[in-house]
């Protein structure tokens, strides 16, 4: 059997380039599947800092009406005792509260409050902002429309298999 050289050769430069083609082929794959996935790893990390956020701003509201809640109580201690101007304790207990509240909160307070009443009002009216806006961080009103507990029919008593 007489073998052509130039009959090899063109069989064999076909072969060659054409795994070079798949080899280009597979490299622009890879790429690209590398790419997608490093899309969706930064688009991971970037959901993840958008809940760590949103969980620091539920704290920090928290943390808002907790220190409220403390001037109330105090409030509360000297409305029961019939106390009715506010003391210089107290006063700047009020302002420290303020200080570290949201501008929006801190604004509902009524400027140059004197007694007790007055003062309890505005710290009411001051947690009401707070609450507002935990309510949208929160979503309770979709929690509270899904609830079970609120249906009139015994669909929800039927469990059913996946």
């Amino acid at each position: 059997m007489v073998l052509d050289n130039s009959r090899l050769s063109d069989s064999l430069s076909i072969i060659i380039s054409h795994h070079f083609e798949r080899k280009d082929d597979l490299m622009q794959e890879r790429t690209n599947a590398r790419s997608r996935f490093g899309n969706v790893w930064e688009e991971s990390i970037a959901a993840e800092a958008a809940v760590l956020e949103e969980h620091r701003q539920e704290r920090r509201y928290r943390r808002m009406l907790a220190l409220t809640d403390g001037v109330l109580g105090r409030l509360e201690q000297r409305n029961l005792k019939g106390q009715r101007e506010l003391d210089d304790v107290m006063r700047r207990d009020i302002e420290r509260a303020l200080r570290r509240l949201t501008p929006d909160a801190r604004h509902r307070f009524p400027a140059g409050a004197t007694l007790v009443q007055e003062a309890l009002d505005g710290i009411f009216d001051v947690q009401e902002t707070i609450l507002l806006v935990l309510q949208r961080m929160l979503h309770w009103d979709r929690l509270l429309a899904a609830s079970p507990w609120d249906r009139d029919d015994d669909e929800s008593l039927v469990r059913r298999s996946a």
